[in-house]
């Protein structure tokens, strides 16, 4: 059976952080941030379909964030 999983979409704004829009189960889904090294950043819940994260400690550079939404686990490549 194909399941369709809502996308993930990821803005980054100026002011040192993204918002997370992303619309999931009945769970509340929680997400990691890490570097290219898989070290971990930053995490938290997405409490709302638009999530605003402070990423003042990331400097320029590539990231992934990952949702672990019940069973299902998302992941988006980003930029600062």
């Amino acid at each position: 059976m194909l399941r369709i999983i809502n996308p993930l979409k990821i803005k980054v704004s100026a002011n040192n952080s993204i918002t997370v829009d992303y619309t999931g189960s009945d769970e509340t889904p929680i997400f990691d941030i890490c570097d290219n090294d898989g070290v971990l950043l930053e995490s938290g819940v997405l409490d709302s379909d638009e999530t605003n994260i402070e990423i003042e400690c990331l400097e320029i550079g590539q990231y992934y964030i990952f949702v672990l939404d019940g069973s299902n686990i998302i992941t988006k490549k980003f930029a600062v």
